[in-house]
């Protein structure tokens, strides 16, 4: 298995990988008809989405999916029409959507990877980066924000993981872990 590639949010003109998920209302490939395949081993959901925060609204802002090739014209997303590449596959890029989005929940992002923490499996751990903050929204809009730097070197410090560093107890469930974004804290 290969470390999976993620999702990138701009937030305060920096780019930020999201390292956690919890809540709905995120657009997804399929809210398009569009159905992504996976072009390789470090991007099994087929697609990466890049969202930015722009006056407090999350907007999606470039979409790239991965298609099987199919009959017809890939569809317009709020207007903007994709850059197509085939390459036995469809790479679609749609750049500058500003789809605004009705998110409800929380996006953990982080960044300044900790090189040594590398997993080899799935989504890297958001105890595996320096700089990790948790951002709440309602309906699209940012509601508040909240550091988790300090505690993630805590759970550094102590040696304490959520499970995803190493695989202990069932494999099965370590390596659907892995996959997830969920996370509690």
């Amino acid at each position: 298995m290969t470390g999976q590639v993620p999702d990138t949010l701009i937030y305060k003109e920096t780019s930020y990988s999201i390292v956690g998920l919890k809540g709905d209302g995120l657009p997804h490939p399929l809210d398009f008809d569009l159905k992504p395949v996976s072009p390789h081993t470090a991007n099994w959901r087929g697609f990466i989405m890049t969202y930015i925060i722009v006056e407090d609204q999350l907007i999606l802002h470039e979409m790239n999916v991965t298609m099987e090739d199919t009959e017809g014209k890939p569809p317009l997303i709020n207007d903007v029409k994709p850059k197509l590449k085939k390459e036995g596959l469809i790479h679609l890029t749609y750049e500058n959507l500003k789809l605004k989005t009705q998110f409800s929940g929380k996006i953990l992002i982080a960044k300044d990877f900790i090189e040594s923490m590398y997993v080899h499996m799935g989504f890297q751990s958001p105890v595996s980066f320096e700089t990790v903050i948790e951002l709440k929204f309602n309906k699209g809009k940012l509601t508040s924000t909240l550091d988790l730097s300090k505690e993630m070197k805590k759970y550094r410090k102590q040696n304490i993981s959520d499970g995803k560093l190493e695989p202990s107890g069932d494999i099965q469930s370590w390596i659907a872990r892995t996959f997830s974004l969920d996370y509690d804290f």
